[in-house]
């Protein structure tokens, strides 16, 4: 039997010309839906946009250039971003496109006032308000937008796929740092080409600052999509809240309430770090609650159920707990900013905790805003946390210090008072002169305080240039730290390097003179401490900061700028702390 049959045979030559044309489609589609997401976010996010190119050129021209940028400069560009970010997903909702850019520009413009009248000098309370007006307008990103009733699903959504983006926006930056800084490397070692350090620090630039932020902007939810109601749930989500930090929190809870009945049983203060486990089972609970919102209001979870309904009430006793040890822990050492910001913390949990019973969890977006804002609030103006503590402090001082006293009466005050008096007293003095400047202690003495040198006052109130008597040994105390800004004149000298403790070899001779050893490159410079002491004896007039404290021998020189000993004159020995400087060759 014959049969007639047609056999097809595919033409190779055209199945790549519609594989090649498939490929060009998809380049083309990826082009231009990287153009479609470029425009959408300079038309979305113009402000913000400008502001981070401007911090990228200011990070340009702090690497390439020899210009100095003011502090204010950098603060107004960095915290400005954010600030218009959020300005901009608050006021799309109300207004239309260009409303939307002058609020955000005018917003801008007034931080920018704010900006401009910021101290010179870096005075806590200054750090702890910018930093507080940058971190609310960053976690406001998350919950601007939802700030009236009943938009809690929208609120989930939305920061929770913010969130994710950001995560993903880090990643993708990190690979591509990473992958770009190995080829540099690869280069330089396989061709020996000199790749400079700068290349990396601008590639650096261009990830983290340029394409990090952009890549972030370009995907957080447009304005539509962020008020979306429908709810999609991650199973990883799931097995992360129910199954891994659950039974986590559990056992936490567990310990601190056997902890609970020994304080009660034996009747005593509960230890300082108490605190720290019970913030973290009731930020633990709180992650927990937000995370399992979707499941509570999608299907009936008997464990989620319970925790959202009755955490807030069983972390109250563990808070009372955490209450008496914070009272403890400032009753014995006095109060501090980071003891406030923990007492403030206390409080807010006592808030929230109350608040997630009553409503049974039922508006979680208040986890959020509730801390930002008291966090704000807190952190500005006279009533914020460092203003409140210093005055504190002060109040604390003025007891001992009713008058303005010298160096040498203060000692005398200490010398009367008991070990647990004195100590308190000077960690406070040291604690407003660390954290406060010398302008905040100044008016309780009449000597003329060290400023920004919080270590070298305190050793002027133990001693300064005095003999003392310990354990029938005479010493003296040498404390020296150059001005900022002090300007040597060196001559006759070709070659330089900068020295610390850690790069000397320092020993005792036979005579027990210390001796300093350098060796660099090959050359040693060996010197004697008995110069630089004699030259600065008591009986030089100048104030510490003013003498230069150099030694010479033959071909090398050390310049001393800050040097923290003490010598003992009877061995005509000296033990060094620290030690930094230069050492010059000729």
């Amino acid at each position: 039997m014959q049969a007639n049959e047609s056999v097809s045979v595919p033409d190779s030559s055209s199945g790549a010309v519609v594989e090649r044309k498939q490929d060009s489609c998809a380049a083309n589609s990826f082009a231009s839906s990287m153009e479609e997401k470029l425009s959408l976010l300079v038309k979305r996010f113009p402000v913000s946009v400008l502001l981070i190119v401007g911090f990228a050129a200011l990070c340009f021209t702090a690497i390439n250039g020899r210009y100095f940028v003011s502090d204010r400069i950098w603060i107004c560009f960095a915290v400005s971003a954010l600030i218009s970010v959020a300005t901009t997903l608050f006021v799309e909702d109300i207004f239309d496109n260009i409303k939307t850019y002058v609020i955000s520009f005018f917003v801008v413009l007034l931080f920018g006032v704010y900006c401009f009248f910021l101290p010179k000098d870096s005075q806590i309370s200054k750090v702890i308000e910018v930093f507080a007006i940058g971190g609310t307008a960053f976690c406001s990103m998350l919950f601007i937008s939802f700030l009236g009733k009943n938009k809690d699903r929208a609120f989930w959504n939305f920061s929770t796929q913010t969130v994710f983006q950001m995560m993903l926006a880090c990643f993708f930056t990190g690979i591509i740092f990473g992958g770009l800084s190995l080829a540099l490397s690869a280069i330089a070692r396989l061709f020996e080409v000199w790749i400079v350090d700068k290349l990396v620090e601008n590639l650096a630039v261009i990830c983290f600052v340029l394409f990090a932020p952009l890549y972030f902007l370009a995907n957080i939810p447009n304005k539509t999509e962020k008020h979306s109601e429908e709810i999609s749930y991650s199973k990883i989500l799931k097995i992360l809240a129910l199954y891994i930090l659950t039974p986590i929190l559990a056992v936490y809870a567990v310990i601190l309430y056997v902890y609970l009945f020994k304080i009660v049983i034996t009747w005593e203060l509960p230890n300082g770090w108490v605190s720290r486990l019970v913030s973290a089972l009731t930020l633990g609970g709180l992650l927990v609650v937000t995370l399992s919102y979707p499941i509570r209001e999608q299907e009936e979870n008997k464990i989620v159920n319970f925790v959202s309904r009755w955490f807030g009430l069983l972390v109250l006793p563990l808070l009372i707990l955490m209450t008496i040890g914070i009272f403890r822990r400032i009753s014995d050492y006095g109060i501090t900013i980071n003891r406030g910001y923990v007492l403030l913390l206390n409080f807010w949990f006592y808030g929230i905790c109350i608040y997630l019973f009553l409503t049974q969890s039922r508006h979680i977006k208040w986890i959020l805003i509730s801390p930002v804002v008291v966090a704000f609030l807190t952190s500005i103006s006279a009533w914020g946390v460092a203003n409140v503590t210093q005055k504190s402090l002060i109040r604390e001082v003025k007891a001992v210090f009713d008058k303005q006293v010298s160096y040498e009466a203060a000692r005398e005050m200490f010398a009367k008072m008991t070990q647990k008096e004195k100590e308190r007293i000077k960690s406070t003095l040291q604690y407003l002169h660390k954290n406060f400047g010398e302008k905040s202690v100044q008016p309780f003495f009449t000597d003329t305080l060290p400023k920004g040198k919080y270590w070298e006052f305190m050793a002027k109130l133990s001693s300064e240039s005095v003999y003392e008597s310990d354990e029938n040994e005479i010493k003296e105390r040498i404390v020296y730290s150059a001005n900022r800004g002090k300007m040597w004149k060196i001559e006759n000298y070709s070659i330089f390097t900068k020295i610390d403790f850690f790069s000397s070899v320092i020993k005792n001779s036979e005579n027990n003179e210390v001796m300093l050893e350098f060796s660099e490159q090959g050359r040693t410079c060996s010197l004697s401490m008995k110069e630089i002491l004699s030259v600065h004896s008591v009986e030089n007039e100048k104030p510490l900061h003013e003498q230069e404290w150099i030694i010479r021998k033959n071909d090398c020189m050390v310049v001393i700028s800050v040097l923290n000993a003490t010598y003992y004159p009877e061995k005509d020995n000296i033990t060094i702390s620290s030690l930094e400087g230069y050492l010059f060759y000729k």
